[in-house]
C-alpha cells in the first residue's frame, strides 16, 4: 500500500506560563490535530495540507515558532482549528480571525517581522460532486437526510483516501509571500498572552 503524504510538523513553544523558549521542539502529526478537532474530515486534511505549505515558506528551517504567528481563514470549524493548533493563533489574544471568503485558504503572518504568506487550494482540486452533496443537506429531512449524510461522508472519505493522500501538499496548495497589514481583531474580551512575554530571556 502506498504511503500517504501527510505532513509532520515540528513546533517551538515556551516552557511555562511566563517562560523562556523551550530548549526542544515538539513533533505534531495529523492524529494529534484530530484529537483537538474531534474527527478526521476532508476539511481538516485540506487545512493541514495548506498550512504545511504556508509554514514551510515562513520557516524554511522546518521549525514553526508557535509564539510568533497570527492567522486568518474562512470561518470553518476545520480550517480554523487546524490554524489554531499549528500556529498557536487564538481569537482571544487577537491573533486569529475569520472572513466569509469561500474556499480553502490561509493568511499566516509572523508577528515579529510582518512576513506574511497566503496559501490557497488549487481551483477544481476538490470535487464539485462533494460540494453539491454538502449543499443538498440543507433542504433534506428525515430518512432522506440520513441517507444524504451517509453519502456525503462516503464521498468525502473516498476523495481523501483515493486522491488527497496520494498527492504532496505542494501539488495542489500554492503559497506566496504577500504584503499584508494586520487588522485588529474585533473581539472586546481580548487578553494578553503572558506565556510568550519573556520568551527571549536568556
Amino acid at each position: 500500500m502506498e504511503e500517504n503524504k501527510l505532513p509532520v510538523f515540528h513546533v517551538l513553544d515556551t516552557e511555562s506560563s511566563h517562560g523562556r523558549y523551550s530548549g526542544s521542539t515538539k513533533e505534531i502529526k495529523f492524529e494529534d490535530i484530530v484529537k483537538f478537532h474531534g474527527h478526521a474530515c476532508d476539511g481538516l486534511y485540506r487545512g493541514v495540507y495548506a498550512l504545511s505549505v504556508a509554514l514551510d515558506l515562513l520557516f524554511p528551517d522546518g521549525v514553526v515558532d508557535r509564539t510568533d504567528l497570527r492567522a486568518i481563514s474562512r470561518n470553518s470549524p476545520c480550517l480554523g482549528d487546524a490554524a489554531s493548533y499549528l500556529t498557536g493563533a487564538r481569537v482571544r489574544f487577537g491573533t486569529q480571525d475569520v472572513t466569509s471568503q469561500p474556499g480553502v485558504w490561509y493568511i499566516i503572518q509572523r508577528i515579529s517581522s510582518g512576513k506574511t504568506v497566503e496559501v490557497k487550494e488549487e481551483p477544481g482540486f476538490f470535487p464539485e460532486e462533494v460540494l453539491e452533496a454538502e449543499a443538498s443537506l440543507s433542504s433534506a429531512s428525515g430518512e432522506k437526510l440520513h441517507a444524504l449524510m451517509d453519502r456525503l461522508k462516503d464521498l468525502q472519505d473516498t476523495w481523501v483516501n483515493n486522491t488527497l493522500l496520494k498527492t504532496r501538499p505542494e501539488d495542489h496548495y500554492l503559497a506566496k509571500k504577500i504584503d499584508y497589514k494586520w487588522t485588529d481583531v474585533p473581539y472586546s474580551n481580548k487578553g494578553i498572552r503572558t506565556d510568550v512575554i519573556f520568551k527571549d530571556v536568556i
